[in-house]
């Protein structure tokens, strides 16, 4: 989620007395308006119909926001606590078990894939964060990678650059669906990154998101929670409602 200032919609409580709210203030307003017409000397006439269109102002401002909330921020709309995410997994009995699993081949691509971390979290989203080279430490790739269903886990985001093989070994250990981020590189800005994982062999999908997306990559496995976890879902179309506001 975005640090931006949203508007979302109101209830029907707020929307009545932001209603009355603007509609006193027209009053005041109009009041002001007849007292300083009256001093000035206006016709009576001219006065009225200044009061009636100072009226009518305060009343269209009060029908054109009344659907409107005021300004907030999204942490006040956005996706649910770490608190309340972990009670909706306590109340399915899965507890703080990690739902997405998140590797990099290197220490150096944390830099990027913490994204993928602080935006899990914001959704309330449990990830387990594993740093593991496929040609590296090719052993602790697999057992990594052959355990996380069993261990509860429903996606992984797998980030790595130059020859970004990392991806792709994880999807031929896992039966879950595996999110590759593509590191930039120094060498060719990470287009031989983007390059390695896309070019998957049939039979063995990897979804790959934009060089350095990693963000993106959180959204999308948030999505694919959301297909069997309706209250990500609910956070995924808050989210919409909240970038169509814009």
């Amino acid at each position: 989620m975005t640090e931006a200032v949203k508007k979302g919609r109101r209830s029907a409580g707020e929307t009545v007395a932001y209603a009355v709210a603007v509609i006193l203030a027209g009053a005041v307003v109009a009041f002001v308006v007849a007292v300083v017409a009256s001093f000035v000397g206006l016709p009576g006439a001219v006065t009225w119909v200044v009061v009636l269109l100072a009226l009518a102002g305060f009343a269209y401002i009060a029908y054109r926001g009344s659907g409107d909330r005021a300004p907030a921020a999204v942490e006040k709309t956005g996706p649910p606590s770490a608190s309340a995410a972990a009670n909706m997994r306590e109340e399915r009995g899965m507890g703080d078990a990690p739902l997405v699993g998140i590797v990099m081949g290197s220490q150096s691509d944390m830099t990027v894939m913490e994204e993928c971390a602080t935006v899990l979290a914001g959704f309330g989203v449990p990830c387990e964060v594993v740093v593991a080279s496929a040609h590296r430490q090719p052993e602790k790739v697999q057992e990594w990678a052959s355990a996380a269903a069993e261990r509860g886990m429903r996606v992984i985001v797998a980030g790595a650059g130059k020859a970004a093989h990392l991806a792709g070994v994880v999807a031929a250990l896992t039966p879950l669906p595996v999110i590759a981020v593509p590191i930039k590189t120094s060498d060719l800005g990470g287009l031989d990154s983007l390059l390695s994982m896309v070019q998957m062999p049939s039979g063995v999908p990897v979804a790959c998101v934009a060089i350095n997306g990693a963000r993106n990559a959180a959204i999308l496995a948030v999505q694919i929670l959301g297909t069997s976890m309706p209250e990500y879902r609910e956070r995924i179309v808050a989210m919409k409602r909240e970038m169509a506001g814009d």
